[in-house]
C-alpha cells in the first residue's frame, strides 16, 4: 500500500484552484443563472407532480423549492457584488 505525502495532495488541490480562478467571471455568472433556472424548472415540475397526485411526499417538493430559492439568492448576491465592485471602481480617482 502506497501512502501519498500530504505535500502532493496539497499541490494537486492548489493546481485545481488555479484552474478555477482563471475562469472568467461571465462564465461563473452564466453558470449561476443556468443553475437557478434549472432548479426553478425542477421546482415547478415537482409542484405540478404534487398537484396531479403523482407525488405524495410533500417534503421532496418543499426541498426542491428551497433549492430553487437558494440558487436564485446566490445569483442575486453575485450580481449585487459585481454592481458594488463596479460602483467602487467608478468612484476611484484617476
Amino acid at each position: 500500500m502506497q501512502i501519498n505525502p500530504a505535500s502532493n495532495i496539497l499541490l494537486a488541490n492548489s493546481q485545481k484552484g488555479a484552474v478555477q480562478q482563471n475562469s472568467e467571471f461571465g462564465d461563473i455568472f452564466s453558470n449561476a443563472l443556468k443553475e437557478a433556472a434549472s432548479e426553478e424548472q425542477a421546482s415547478n415540475e415537482a409542484a405540478k407532480e404534487l398537484l396531479s397526485g403523482n407525488i405524495t411526499d410533500i417534503h421532496s417538493v418543499t426541498l426542491q423549492a428551497a433549492k430553487a430559492e437558494l440558487a436564485l439568492n446566490l445569483a442575486i448576491q453575485i450580481r449585487n457584488k459585481v454592481v458594488d465592485a463596479y460602483n467602487e471602481v467608478m468612484r476611484m480617482q484617476v
